[in-house]
Formats: C-alpha cells, sequence, structure tokens
C-alpha cells in the first residue's frame, strides 16, 4: 500500500512540474499585457517581472524595456526612462518607438539635441507616425530654428490628413 501511495505522489509531481511552463507562459503573457496597458507602479512591477522572465525573444524583450521606460517618464524618473529606451536600443535598433521615447525623456530634460538626434532615427525607421515629427518640431522650435520646426509641422500635417 505505501508504494502505490508513493507512486501515486510521484506521479502528481511529474504532473504538476509539466504543467508549469503552460503556467509560466501564461504569466508571462498577463505581465506582458499589464506592463503596456496599465499604469504606475503595477505596470513596472509587470515590465520588470516580464524583462526578467528570460523567457521573451529580442523584439518583445525591447518592447517590455520601452514600455517601462514609458511607465518611469510618467512618474517623472527621467534617467530611469532614459537607461530603458537605451536598453531597448541596444536590443533592437530597429526599434521606432524606443527612439522616440528616448527623444521625448530628452526633450523633457531640454537636452534639445538628443531629442533631435532620436526623433530623426526614429523618423528614418516610421516615415508614417506623425507625432516624431510633431515633437522634433517642438525641439527645433526651442532650439530658434523656425525653418526645420515649420517643415516638420507641414509633414506632421500631411501625415494626420
Amino acid at each position: 500500500m505505501a508504494s502505490m501511495a508513493h507512486h501515486r505522489a510521484v506521479l502528481r509531481l511529474v504532473a504538476a512540474a509539466l504543467a508549469m511552463p503552460a503556467v509560466v507562459g501564461v504569466a508571462r503573457a498577463d505581465d506582458m499585457k499589464t506592463c503596456i496597458d496599465a499604469s504606475g507602479d503595477v505596470a513596472l512591477a509587470a515590465c520588470t517581472r516580464a524583462i526578467q522572465s528570460g523567457r521573451l525573444s529580442k523584439k518583445d524583450l525591447a518592447g517590455a524595456f520601452t514600455n517601462r521606460g514609458v511607465k518611469w517618464r510618467a512618474k517623472d524618473d527621467v534617467e530611469r526612462a532614459i537607461d530603458d529606451h537605451t536598453e531597448a536600443i541596444r536590443i533592437d535598433p530597429n526599434n521606432y518607438y524606443a527612439y522616440y521615447n528616448r527623444g521625448n525623456a530628452y526633450l523633457g530634460q531640454g537636452d534639445l539635441d538628443r531629442a533631435i538626434a532620436d526623433y530623426g532615427i526614429a523618423a528614418r525607421l516610421n516615415r508614417n507616425d506623425p507625432d516624431i515629427f510633431k515633437n522634433r518640431a517642438i525641439a527645433y522650435e526651442r532650439k530658434g530654428d523656425s525653418a526645420r520646426a515649420n517643415a516638420d509641422r507641414a509633414t506632421e500635417k500631411a501625415l494626420r490628413h
């Protein structure tokens, strides 16, 4: 009898171990959704769990860093935001959204040259996002370069229509 109970206990442990990857996968998917959709500390924690899971593709990992960077900036922690966007760019140099958001962080700091540079890369990677041109126009305007600001505003307007 004892060996039969032991056998059943071992089978339950094996079954539980086999089910673990599915549970982890669901948790990761939920964390990514929360990372994207939520705000504040809830989103930051979900983004961090997703990043630390070791189970994201390079593209998704870069996206998680970018989303966490957006959440840091919303909490006025611009340095952490810049760090996360920079890491996203290191992982996926074609992630226009990371350049765009790092540009936003630099713009908020008043680092206009870096903001303009990041918006320029974002624009080369995605010519169809009017917000890139709108924000770069703001940076140019603050630098006193009204000709480039006006050109970017014209591009933004054309993209919105």
